[in-house]
């Protein structure tokens, strides 16, 4: 029933076809209200903006599990270095999902977000000149995915795991999966406080950063993330640390798989 009524909600699509966002242009299909007042304060509010088929955001129409909503990222398209990606909800109660900076990365990342209410989905990608290339999809979603306690707590052995990384990294195409055990816990589920990943970089071989992602609380619960490597940085071990907003590290290792 969410895919039919959701659309009826603040900002969603007011017909049954779900709008593209593609098209160039300062026009916003979605027509939210809450997109200006983003722009404002997550991108600083920038004159040089514009939506672009290459920013592509790839999640399902309908959210299955308001707990886990797979969502894709790919700027690889975009002309000239990317500087940072920033990730929104138009209408959850924290619209701020994650900023990840690709660094020495490809500009894609795969990952999933809870999801409170139907809502667009917006990737806005910063270049090293300043201006911004907007990508945007419709997700249609009814409810609880930010206010839900983490499955987690239903564990009691749950702390004895956090933190636990596993990874994968391909060297053939560059594919980087790493998952990290977290409950996420954005602090709107009674009597359950606020406990998420703040930060979580890659490094090489040699020390240096390759990528890092500023976290919040509307990522999923253990979180697994997707990242694309250059062949040279693929083939090298990737060392990966984490940190909550408890104060809480975590610090895990891969190698290139054969």
């Amino acid at each position: 029933m969410s895919s039919l009524l959701s659309h009826l909600l603040p900002g969603g699509p007011i017909s049954g076809a779900v709008p593209t966002a593609r098209a160039g242009g300062r026009s916003d299909p979605f027509d939210s209200g809450m997109w200006p007042l983003h722009r404002e304060e997550y991108l600083g509010g920038p004159r040089d903006w514009q939506q672009d088929a290459s920013v592509l955001t790839l999640a399902p129409s309908a959210a299955e599990d308001v707990a886990h909503v797979p969502l894709i990222v790919d700027a690889t398209g975009i002309e000239g270095q990317v500087r940072r990606i920033v990730v929104t909800i138009d209408y959850s109660p924290i619209p701020l999902v994650l900023t990840f900076h690709p660094g020495r990365a490809l500009p894609l990342l795969g990952f999933g977000v809870k999801y409170e209410i139907g809502s667009a989905l917006r990737a806005s990608v910063e270049r090293e000149d300043g201006s911004w290339a907007m990508g945007a999809t419709y997700v249609a979603a009814m409810g609880g995915g930010c206010t839900a306690p983490a499955a987690a707590h239903a564990r009691p052995d749950w702390q004895e795991r956090l933190g636990e990384i596993r990874a994968r990294l391909w060297p053939d195409t560059g594919r980087l999966r790493v998952s990290l055990r977290h409950p996420m816990d954005t602090g709107l589920a009674p009597g359950i406080a606020a406990h998420h990943l703040t930060e979580l970089e890659l490094a090489s071989g040699d020390g240096e950063t390759i990528a890092r992602l500023e976290l919040h609380e509307p990522v999923e619960e253990n979180p697994a993330l997707t990242f694309l490597l250059p062949a040279a940085l693929a083939r090298q071990p990737v060392t990966i640390t984490a940190r909550d907003n408890l104060g809480y590290r975590f610090e895990g290792r891969v190698e290139a798989q054969s």
